[in-house]
Parts: structure tokens; sequence; C-alpha cells
């Protein structure tokens, strides 16, 4: 299991992005943690937004069907997509995900 963490200041974005990754069964869960708040370097200046992480649940074989469909409908030009690797994973969360994702 792998968890691929990205960004976005749009709820619309967000509920797309973590319904297109379940309805295609690329993930087994999307984790949406709001109001959190970025301050990043744009146009030379410090800026300050409003976001909301997305935690995805998948199998490392998805990796890189999840970032295109990331990259596809993220409102950002250049969206944070990183990729978490896991070192223990309770092994029937673990089934449970890979009977659900399809590779």
């Amino acid at each position: 299991m792998i968890i691929i963490k990205t960004s976005t200041d749009s709820h619309k974005v967000m509920k797309m992005i973590a319904n297109e990754l379940l309805n295609k069964k690329l993930a087994g869960c999307v984790n949406m943690i709001p109001r959190m708040r970025s301050k990043y370097v744009m146009d030379g200046r410090i800026v300050e937004s409003r976001e909301v992480i997305l935690l995805i649940k998948t199998s490392k074989n998805l990796e890189t069907k999840v970032y295109k469909v990331i990259k596809e409908l993220h409102n950002y030009e250049i969206p944070e997509i990183s990729t978490i690797q896991t070192s223990n994973v309770d092994k029937d969360y673990e089934k449970w995900l890979n009977d659900f994702v399809e590779e």
C-alpha cells in the first residue's frame, strides 16, 4: 500500500478527484482534510491560502494511473502530487484495499 498526497483550494475539484479514483477502483479510500493553511511562493511573492489535503490509499501498481487522474482533474497548473511509502500496514486493512482496487 502507498498513500498519494495532493492538495487543492477547490472543494469541487477535491470531490471530483476522490469520486473518480473511487469509481474507477484506483483507490480504496480518500481522506479529505479540510481547512489547512498553506504558504508558498508564487510569482516572486509569498502567498497564503486555505486548502484541502487528499490522502489517497492505493497500491504501488496503480500509482501512475492515480497521478494521471489527479493531473487531468486538478485546478492547479502544477499540483503537488507526492507518494508516501508505507513500511507497516495492518494486514487486514491491506487485504481489504487490495481486494477493492483493480490493478
